[in-house]
């Protein structure tokens, strides 16, 4: 009797963190041996909305967005199956872009609320977290900027990696009128 217990304990602890953890979905770059990124997630860069659908049953279409008023609009796709991670970062959203007719950019939104007992929000750890991880990963940033509106509060910090074509864009957006921050993690071609 004994030895059941710890065996069906174990067994339900493992079906527990498998139904909690279902609906986040761990997204990467694909980095090829010669440290070219080819793609994010199962998409590669270039493929087109139907190939990413077979990537991902539950991508879904989610409307037009304009970048340059001369250009047609960009399309843009969700997922249903949750919020992506990465690095251990769980974002609100991420979104894939598709330009023509190719995957051309994955944007991940985080954003977190500022109260009176919050020291850092969510969003701010998480841009520490998430810059350490792509430094190690890529090196130093092409460019990085913090602007600062007193000696202690940071309200801009910006990041930006260019490999092999791709670019790599960490912000982080202090609060504003409605104390809220926001990471945005932007990868493209």
């Amino acid at each position: 009797m004994r030895t059941r217990i710890p065996t069906i304990g174990t067994i339900v602890a493992v079906l527990l963190q498998w139904v909690l953890f279902a609906g986040t979905c761990r997204a990467e770059a694909i980095v090829e041996r010669g440290g070219s990124i080819e793609g994010f997630g199962k998409l590669t860069w270039g493929v087109s909305a139907e190939q990413a659908g077979k990537a991902y049953p539950d991508l879904r279409f989610g409307g037009y967005e304009i970048e340059n008023r001369n250009e047609e609009p960009v399309k843009i796709y969700y997922r249903n199956a949750g919020p992506g991670k990465i690095d251990a970062v769980i974002f609100d959203s991420l979104v894939y872009v598709f330009k023509g007719d190719g995957f051309s950019l994955v944007r991940g939104s985080l954003r977190s609320k500022i109260g009176p007992r919050t020291l850092t929000t969510r969003a701010e750890e998480s841009w520490n977290q998430l810059s350490e991880y792509l430094v190690r990963k890529f090196g130093k940033p092409k460019e990085s900027r913090s602007s600062y509106v007193t000696e202690f509060l940071v309200v801009l910090k910006d990041m930006r990696w260019e490999t092999g074509g791709v670019f790599i864009h960490l912000g982080y957006r202090g609060p504003d009128r409605e104390d809220e921050d926001r990471l945005i993690f932007e990868m493209g071609k």
